[in-house]
């Protein structure tokens, strides 16, 4: 889809119909906006403050205390971005008509929803994830006198980004199962917020929430992202698998639910 009143031709069939322009209309809303520089600026200058702060301010810097720190904000401040670009995602476009209007075209109800995913998960790796991971990796290089591990750095990123992608297929879901902002904004910060004391009721949770994949419970290498840049030993990779699976899963019921939908 080029705009509002013009169609590409498509050649896509069965769930993946439209796809391709609904991936292009939906990026635009990144890319073709101020939105990619903004969050850019944000995130981008956000870490680096703090990080920079922590990494200069001290004389007797230790690698452990800056990793948990990137960590911390890298993982747990852009969640509450996500979660606030989200909401509206899929709850504005049915509320306002766009969806109905999208849907009467040669488009599938899946494809629709795929497009939210692959464009959104876009904006907030290169944004959220890569440009401030770019930023923190410099500053280490200049505090240390050594460039980090690069591999490990990547996985780091990687780790970051399923965190993000977690309250990303969240969101997403919430807005296919609900018709207004308020539960879905609500119900994805709650979510944010309350686990800490979710695993400090059951421990066990600890393996299933994404908390640990970026923040320590106790030290810095019982959450997964301090533990790889300071080259400690992860405590465990089932998180990992448990939020790769969770995201799978929230996607699934949106697409059951909006398969459902009335529009």
């Amino acid at each position: 889809m080029s705009g509002n009143s013009e169609f590409e031709m498509v050649s896509e069939r069965g769930w993946r119909r439209g796809l391709g322009n609904l991936i292009d209309n939906a990026s635009a809303r990144w890319w073709k906006t101020r939105t990619w520089w903004v969050q850019s600026l944000i995130w981008g200058g956000l870490i680096g403050f703090i990080l920079g702060s922590i990494l200069f301010g001290t004389a007797d810097f230790k690698l452990q205390d800056g990793v948990m720190i990137y960590g911390v904000f890298a993982g747990m401040f852009p969640a509450v971005a996500v979660v606030i670009i989200m909401q509206g995602v899929l709850v504005g476009e049915k509320s306002d008509g766009t969806a109905a209007w999208v849907l009467s075209k040669p488009a599938s109800r899946t494809a629709f929803i795929l497009s939210k995913l692959v464009a959104n998960s876009l904006g907030v790796l290169l944004t959220m994830v890569v440009l401030p991971g770019v930023v923190a990796y410099v500053l280490f290089f200049i505090r240390l006198k050594v460039a980090p591990d690069p591999l490990a750095f990547l996985e780091a990123l990687g780790i970051l980004f399923l965190n993000l992608l977690f309250y990303l297929t969240l969101t997403l879901m919430l807005g296919a199962l609900f018709n207004g902002r308020g539960p879905v904004i609500g119900i994805g910060l709650a979510f944010l917020f309350l686990q800490q004391y979710l695993v400090g009721l059951l421990p066990a949770l600890r393996f299933i929430l994404p908390w640990t994949l970026v923040v320590p419970l106790n030290n810095q290498t019982d959450a997964i992202v301090p533990a790889l840049l300071s080259g400690q030993p992860v405590y465990s990779y089932i998180p990992i698998l448990a939020v790769a699976v969770e995201c799978i899963v929230f996607m699934l019921i949106g697409l059951w639910r909006f398969n459902r939908e009335e529009l």
